[in-house]
């Protein structure tokens, strides 16, 4: 079994259990001309004249600026999308030859490019928010808008309909968000349908199998905050905001000018420094106590405990509408012949239609997952 997928901004090809990296060709040619741009433009806009004129400038390492968001399979090829500065982009890529020169699909200026997901040479991605349809030669058709938010494109391998999840926006502008919840695409009827809702759950990643069986992983709807400071609060610190600010600007002055910070323990070039436990993760903007939750997955029975909340189930729901909870702490999964392959943040797993579950391999973060057939 072949599965390629994404971890920590890179791709990936697990063959057999052994785990290599696929090279981004397009991220390392992007990354090193804009950082010979930069270097060829660094000497306008460093040293003395530079600070004089205000016309100091820092390049970031342009490697920063690439971020690989989704990734599909086609035969024995990988379709991703990334975002290479402000230019989101589809390309595609060989497994066998990963060395090979890889194929232009689209690119685009001030696109942001999620998940997708590819079959009968058609591409559906979901395109800043909304769901779009490529084919491809990268020209495509619009098939969502409006004041809500569609992710996670999979095409059904039963009826040819396109499902995602969709989260609904305040048309009032506040920052209400509804509960994710799942649809069903017509294409060729132009019509949408609500295939599974739950008022108290986010519903995210929808697939299916070719019995009629829905998968989708379920994790607890956690409406945003919308934090508002009184304003008695606001007038009694603005004094001392206003002070820390003119202090802030007399330090920053005398580092430019002066070469030294008027705080003796502060480090040259550094505003603040933070130090994080290496175990306090970040996933979607959520704080990820990985410890916590892999001790609370083995304790609630799960045979490969991961570091995802015991909360983030997979759930099958079968043709008669039974719904069943299949794992618990799922990053991802992908569903294929010899049943479910997900990941629990730590491994590759996969679930046998016998309910056996066994490791595959060694893979932090793994995501976006695709069967290669």
């Amino acid at each position: 079994m072949k599965i390629a997928y994404i971890s920590e901004n890179r791709m990936y090809l697990c063959s057999d259990g052994k785990v290599t990296e696929l090279p981004c060709e397009r991220a390392a040619k992007y990354s090193d001309t804009v950082n010979e741009i930069n270097r060829n433009k660094e000497w306008k806009h460093s040293g003395r004249g530079a600070e004089f004129m205000g016309a100091v400038e820092h390049y970031e390492d342009a490697s920063k600026q690439v971020h690989i968001y989704g990734l599909t399979s086609e035969g024995d090829e990988v379709i991703y999308s990334a975002r290479f500065g402000e230019m989101g982009a589809i390309y595609r890529k060989s497994t066998e030859t990963p060395k090979a020169p890889e194929g232009h699909i689209y690119t685009g200026m001030d696109r942001h490019i999620g998940a997708v997901s590819f079959r009968d040479g058609k591409i559906a991605a979901a395109v800043n928010g909304h769901i779009s349809v490529f084919d491809e030669r990268g020209d495509y058709d619009e098939l969502t808008d409006g004041p809500s938010e569609e992710d996670s494109p999979f095409w059904s391998v039963t009826d040819g309909r396109l499902l995602c999840s969709t989260v609904g926006h305040a048309i009032s502008g506040g920052t209400g968000v509804s509960p994710s919840s799942i649809l069903a695409l017509d294409t060729g009827a132009g019509t949408i349908e609500e295939l599974f809702s739950d008022e108290k759950n986010d519903l995210l990643k929808p697939q299916n199998d070719s019995d009629g069986n829905y998968y989708y992983i379920s994790r607890p709807y956690s409406p945003p905050k919308e934090k508002k400071e009184p304003i008695w609060k606001s007038v009694l610190l603005f004094p001392v905001r206003l002070i820390k600010a003119v202090i802030g600007f007399i330090n920053a002055f005398s580092i430019i000018f002066g070469g030294e910070p008027l705080r003796k323990n502060q480090q040259k070039g550094d505003v603040k420094t933070k130090s994080k436990s290496a175990r306090e993760l970040y996933f979607e903007g959520r704080l990820l106590e990985a410890e916590k939750n892999e001790k609370e997955n083995a304790e609630a029975g799960e045979k490969n405990p991961g570091i995802f909340p015991k909360s983030r189930v997979l759930v099958r729901v079968s043709p008669g509408g039974e719904h069943k909870v299949i794992k618990k702490g799922v990053l991802d999964y992908a569903v294929c012949d010899e049943g479910i392959v997900c990941s629990n943040g730590k491994e590759l797993l996969l679930i046998g239609k016998d309910g056996e579950e066994s490791v595959i391999a060694k893979a932090g973060f793994a995501q976006a997952l695709s069967i290669i057939k």
